[in-house]
């Protein structure tokens, strides 16, 4: 990782790309003076001399450079400076100095034992909090700061396989997916593989609390040999002198049979199944299935139980939609749907904002539902009304759910629809699916402008997932891109955070890497129709890099695709300029100059009419006016300023001040105008202060443990600020 104020490429990093650019240079001078075109066979030769090892062993059987290494345990328990010498005080060949060393070596494997003891309780804290949360940059970022990832890697790769043995599949993919994202970045080649040469060396052990871990492991395995994080003749070490019959030899026969099988690859990239929460048109069939099932039996306490199942919360807006549409089909189901929305909302495990989420996506889509079923408008607002009924919608949230943009579509559905101009959603309706790129094309550009208003990067992904075209999700990389270069800083700092957002969930590695490939090969046409391209690429394919989207190594390795003496090598030169400047994260991650704070002059404006929205609210107590502010200021990831600005305040005046800020989170959580994720990063950031507003406000920590614990009581205080 780079240090604040360094360059974010490290020198070996920055070498490999220089290499990289002089031989793209040297091969285009090459092919002028033999006036040929056959560079692509010229570089192919020398990438293959530039990555061809000496092949020599290192010391210790460990292979030499650009070797896969030792397969074997590397314990680190011998002793040096100790043999042929004598630890008995009888013995001729005694020496006091040599019972010294001992007695330090001792010392400083204690000093070694406590460190790794500290070690492992932190990294299973980071495997717990990855199992929740999914953030693998956060888990990239624990490792870092720990300072031992180098050498103690392997007791993370352990513990984080061995915990999700005993879990769901769907904790076993995200662990396939970390292990696969750390890979060389975070954790070494070597550490990587004598981490699971530890679990199979364990096996034995952890048959006793895992029944089927042979089974597991082999999956496991075969998984990290396809995803390129382990050898293909990883396990054949493992096998020799391994007893027939024994675990170990049983694991390593699955190991074979899973790499030699048919479609190896294939099955191994789906080994988990889509339990992992991977597969969004199947989660939202187990939904849907779960919904159907709770129609017909009306018991909720199942239904609650399958819904903990799934083990999908962000996406528990997804219930709320399938729900109300069912009550719209069928004015019969509306009680038992209320019914269940009120169990799962009173427990919390649907909260708040994937709640209020669910009845803002109905509501926007009430016109599309229309054409289907012209009484859906009428049934909206009566499924509305039963729902402010039972407390689940605030009534004065009605007017915007009833008389949004959705029901005046619906107004004219039968003579709109012609007219209406193809929406993402009717784009993802009806799909490429079968109908090839231009649809395709014509989908994902109109989700972008959707995005372009909404700032909602689930949509997109939604969207994305629908349409079902994962092949073609380069295109939609190239498009977004493409898009945001001829407008506006705020929606090229947009498509920064949703290129961010939708990476590894809905874009991997290889399709995002693709689609900035397409963009360097297009330079030359690109900057007809934008002057200015080179510079704006380069700031998008730094900001990637520094994002993590894209791996620093995506610069050199790209340099072999592009054109010789073509604006793309350009373009990548210039990246790796941005990239080895000092402070480079920090200049880049603001290289759009709080563009996502746009129409607000800026973050400083943003700020001011953040807070002045909170003091008119005190007045007026109107919490509609804040949520209209919000909309307006169109910043969606910065909704936390709102809170800090809200409790400051509320700590500067009287209580009672405080009792009605906790109206307004409440309120504006309720009515999603405050996302859950902003809401806890707001009150994480009081927090972290509360040691210095007590200096002006004696009483700030009293009310805000008084604020946290009426959040609690009333159901909106997100899960991120409990745990914390």
């Amino acid at each position: 990782m780079a240090t604040a104020g360094s360059s974010f490429l490290t020198e070996a990093q920055r070498a490999a790309l220089d290499a990289a650019l002089r031989a793209k240079s040297e091969e285009g001078a090459k092919a002028v003076i033999k006036g040929t075109a056959s560079h692509g066979a010229t570089h192919a030769a020398d990438r293959r001399r530039g990555l061809k090892g000496s092949g020599a062993a290192k010391k210790g059987g460990a292979g030499g450079k650009f070797t896969w290494g030792k397969a074997g345990p590397d314990d680190g328990s011998s002793f040096v400076g100790l043999v042929g010498g004598s630890l008995d005080r009888f013995d001729p060949n005694y020496d006091s100095e040599e019972e010294r060393a001992v007695v330090l070596q001792s010392a400083h494997s204690s000093r070694i034992r406590e460190e790794v003891v500290a070690y492992k309780k932190e990294i299973a804290t980071a495997c717990e909090e990855y199992f929740s949360s999914g953030d693998v940059q956060d888990v990239a970022n624990s490792l870092d700061e720990l300072g031992a990832a180098g050498s103690m890697a392997h007791y993370f790769v352990k513990r984080l396989v061995t915990l999700s043995l005993d879990r769901r599949d769907r904790e076993r993919e995200m662990a396939s997916v970390l292990l696969s994202s750390l890979y060389a970045e975070v954790i070494s080649p070597d550490q990587m593989q004598k981490g699971f040469w530890r679990l199979a060396e364990a096996l034995d052990d952890t048959l006793l609390d895992v029944p089927d871990a042979v089974d597991l492991l082999a999956l496991f395995v075969a998984r990290a040999v396809v995803d390129d994080i382990l050898p293909p003749s990883v396990h054949a070490k493992w096998c020799e002198g391994a007893p027939a019959g024994s675990p170990l030899a049983a694991l390593c026969s699955k190991i074979d049979a899973h790499l030699t099988a048919r479609h190896s690859a294939e099955r191994m990239l789906r080994c988990w199944g889509a339990g992992a929460g991977q597969s969004h048109a199947e989660t939202k069939e187990r939904i849907g299935k779960v919904l159907a099932e709770y129609l017909d039996s009306r018991d909720s306490t199942e239904a609650s139980r399958c819904l903990r199942q799934l083990g999908v919360p962000f996406f528990h807006h997804e219930l709320v939609k399938q729900a109300l549409n069912a009550a719209l089909e069928a004015p019969q189901h509306t009680p038992a749907v209320v019914e269940l929305l009120g169990r799962l909302t009173v427990t919390n495990e649907v909260n708040v904002s994937q709640l209020a989420k669910g009845f803002q996506r109905v509501a926007d889509n009430i016109g599309d539902t229309a054409l289907d079923n012209p009484q859906a408008p009428a049934r909206w607002a009566e499924v509305l009304e039963a729902a402010a009924s039972a407390g689940l919608v605030p009534r004065d949230a009605l007017p915007g759910l009833v008389a949004g943009e959705g029901a005046a579509a619906a107004g004219a559905a039968g003579g709109a629809a012609a007219a209406r101009p193809a929406s993402a959603g009717g784009a993802a309706a009806n799909g490429a699916n079968g109908a090839g790129v231009p649809a395709f094309k014509a989908a994902a550009a109109a989700a972008l402008r959707e995005y372009f208003d909404s700032a909602d990067a689930v949509e997109v992904a939604a969207r994305l997932a629908e349409l079902g075209e994962p092949g073609m999700h380069p295109l939609f990389v190239k498009a977004a891109v493409t898009m945001a270069m001829d407008r506006r800083d705020r929606e090229r700092e947009l498509v920064s955070a949703l290129l961010t957002s939708l990476h590894p969930g809905t874009l991997s590695d290889s399709e995002v890497a693709a689609g900035f490939t397409r963009l360097l090969a297009a330079a030359d046409d690109t900057v007809l129709d934008l002057p200015d391209a080179v510079h704006l690429l380069s700031m998008f394919l730094g900001r990637a890099v520094v994002d993590e989207v894209l791996p620093p190594a995506f610069l050199a390795s790209v340099l072999p695709s592009l054109p010789d003496g073509g604006l793309g090598v350009t373009v990548v030169q210039a990246t790796g300029s941005l990239l080895s400047a000092r402070h480079a994260a920090e200049r880049l991650q603001a290289c759009w100059h709080g563009g996502g704070l746009a129409g607000a002059d800026g973050l400083e404006g943003v700020k001011r009419q953040l807070k002045g929205a909170v003091e008119e609210f005190l007045t007026t107590g109107a919490s509609g006016e804040v949520a209209q502010v919000l909309r307006d200021l169109a910043v969606p990831h910065y909704h936390h300023e709102l809170v800090k600005e809200a409790l400051e305040l509320g700590f500067e005046r009287a209580a009672p001040a405080m009792e009605r800020i906790g109206d307004l989170l409440r309120d504006l959580s309720a009515r999603g105008a405050l996302s859950s994720t902003q809401l806890a990063q707001g009150l994480q950031r009081v927090k972290a202060r509360l040691a210095d507003e007590a200096l002006d406000a004696p009483h700030a920590p009293a009310a805000f443990e008084t604020l946290l614990a009426r959040a609690g009581r009333e159901g909106w205080l997100p899960q991120e600020a409990k745990t914390d």
